[in-house]
């Protein structure tokens, strides 16, 4: 993963490629393109609620609040993958990548 901040795309760029062909998507469309044939098929990601719920963290706001409704609903905590040691150590992470970005030097995380 690539983090950019100057520069015109927004968002996330998402490239994979396999023997038989690509994907590609900017979070808003994804193109598929067959190496064999040369076709490329271009498919809209739109979700007509796209600037509520489902827009934060690219969706994975929704994805966080499901899993813990279904934790909650189902009794069962071992649906909850993180908590709240990781989420400390991923925003310790983005701080210390910030302050590098700034510093323009390397950050040891202890």
């Amino acid at each position: 993963m690539t983090m950019t901040a100057f520069c015109t795309e927004r968002g996330r760029q998402t490239r994979i490629f396999g023997t038989r062909g690509s994907l590609s998507s900017d979070g808003e469309t994804i193109l598929v393109t067959d190496f064999l044939t040369g076709k490329v098929s271009q498919y809209s990601t739109f979700l007509p609620n796209d600037n509520g719920i489902l827009s934060g963290h690219g969706g994975g706001d929704l994805g966080l609040m499901r899993t813990f409704i279904e934790a909650v609903a189902c009794n069962d905590r071992t649906r909850i993958l993180s908590g709240p040691d990781e989420t400390l150590e991923s925003h310790l992470i983005t701080f210390a990548a910030e302050e590098s970005r700034r510093a323009n030097r390397v950050i040891e995380i202890a």
